[in-house]
């Protein structure tokens, strides 16, 4: 489609349009866009995000007071701009304005922009508005008892904002008592009013900004349905529709419920995704001694091998243990394998892994270390298990050794349970020669060490 030949038609019309791709990037615009939009003359260019867009234009329309909250006006913006299907209008510049918008072939969006009528053009509603000396508003009339036939809470209002009519729908909603309590006011007045007297601090200090959206921004796109808190921990959807004439009539539905439901299933989401974490790191863990467990070094063998090295492995075996599961109970060896696991962990360096495999065997994985410093850590975790004896309840004492082989790796793609065999493998070795002993690994066929 040749949008350049429509933007320019569309210019002969006096109707703005703008083109935004699928990542929501401005493409193309027409000088209409320009004259009605002229915060953009000279910034607007094409690969623009739309929210470079939106900040120039509330950074135009904004009242000092609420520019602190413009990140919070331009997230709005950009949900009107992602879910609008229907038309809607607001004012700009001097200018009421309609904004159609459609899908673009291919992904984006193609959006219009039609002023409707001028901001001086606006003329009230043809109702008698009450005299100094009156109480309220007027009596009932037709469109009054349209307003109670009707099943939402409505309200009239005219070009200035004031609110003509009410139903008693609406009255119990903002929990007015009477109409007289409308008398001049603006549907913001009624609002802030309510706010003002609220009892909770901590509430409407929660509450300002989305107040402050609703009441200075989100009013004025008629046709565009906002949100709106009051207090007391309740929401209410407003639709406003404005005439050319620049009078509207507003629908008001209370949506506390669905807001609680929707903040019940956010709290309950952010409880399943805590307790998916807790079970995902249970299933890394050693449920003995809290280190990892094999699942964890399989994914960090990996990560490794892909890096330049060398890295090494070691396979730790305790000597001596199995007497401690004869002469004192299970009990008792678990005991001495948790008080295993606070040794080895503080001879490993910073960035090492310790991780228990099972039984009385440990891996320890060290990043960036060569041959003669991973034997001087191995040497140092002989010395430290052996060198002190485990003294348990009941006088038993048992002295637990390790014994220790040691695989290099790294820059090669090597299977995680390949470097586990030929680690354990070299420690079989050590206990053949001897125990208390560390054995390298031999290298794999055409490898290096």
């Amino acid at each position: 489609m040749d949008f350049q030949l429509t933007a320019d038609l569309l210019d002969s019309l006096g109707i703005a349009l703008c083109i935004f791709d699928g990542q929501e990037r401005t493409v193309l615009w027409n000088a209409s866009f320009l004259r009605l939009f002229p915060e953009h003359e000279g910034h607007v260019r094409a690969g623009e995000p739309y929210t470079d867009n939106l900040r120039r234009f509330y950074l135009g329309r904004l009242a000092p007071e609420d520019l602190p909250y413009i990140d919070r006006f331009i997230a709005d913006g950009l949900q009107r701009f992602r879910s609008q299907t229907q038309p809607f209008v607001f004012l700009h510049q001097g200018r009421w304005l309609r904004v159609a918008a459609a899908p673009r072939p291919g992904g984006g969006q193609v959006r219009i922009w039609l002023q409707v009528a001028a901001a001086d053009d606006a003329k009230d509603l043809r109702i008698e508005m009450p005299s100094s000396g009156d109480v309220g508003l007027p009596p009932l009339s037709d469109t009054q008892q349209m307003l109670e036939d009707m099943g939402e809470a409505a309200t009239v209002m005219d070009g200035e904002g004031r609110i003509l009519l009410a139903n008693d729908r609406f009255l119990a909603l903002y929990g007015l008592p009477s109409r007289s309590a409308l008398h001049g006011s603006t549907y913001a007045q009624i609002v802030q009013r309510l706010w003002d007297t609220a009892p909770d601090p901590q509430e409407r200090l929660q509450h300002r900004e989305n107040l402050a959206a609703a009441l200075r921004d989100a009013a004025l796109f008629a046709g565009a349905p906002f949100e709106l808190p009051l207090p007391g921990h309740r929401w209410l959807r407003v639709a406003m529709n404005r005439s050319a004439g620049g009078q509207s009539y507003a629908l008001h539905t209370d949506i506390s419920g669905i807001k609680r439901n929707e903040s019940e299933l956010r709290a309950s989401e952010q409880q399943l995704r805590v307790l998916a974490e807790q079970l995902r790191s249970e299933t890394q863990r050693d449920m003995l001694t809290g280190l990892l467990n094999r699942r964890s070094l399989h994914t960090l063998l990996n990560e490794l091998c892909s890096q330049p090295g060398p890295h090494a492995l070691l396979f730790i075996d305790l000597d001596g243990f199995k007497a401690v599961n004869d002469q004192a109970g299970h009990a008792a060896g678990d005991q001495v394998l948790r008080r295993a696991a606070l040794r080895l962990a503080k001879c490993v360096r910073q960035g090492d892994t310790l991780v228990r495999l099972g039984g009385d065997e440990f891996v320890v994985a060290l990043p960036h270390c060569g041959e003669a410093p991973a034997q001087q850590v191995a040497r140092h975790i002989i010395a430290a298990l052996y060198d002190k004896p485990f003294a348990l309840e009941g006088g038993h004492s048992f002295r637990i050794g390790a014994s220790i082989g040691v695989r290099l790796f790294g820059g090669a793609d090597e299977p995680a349970e390949a470097l586990l065999a030929d680690a354990d493998a070299a420690c079989y070795a050590a206990k053949r020669a001897g125990r208390g002993r560390v054995e390298m690994a031999a290298p794999p066929a055409g490898g290096r060490r």
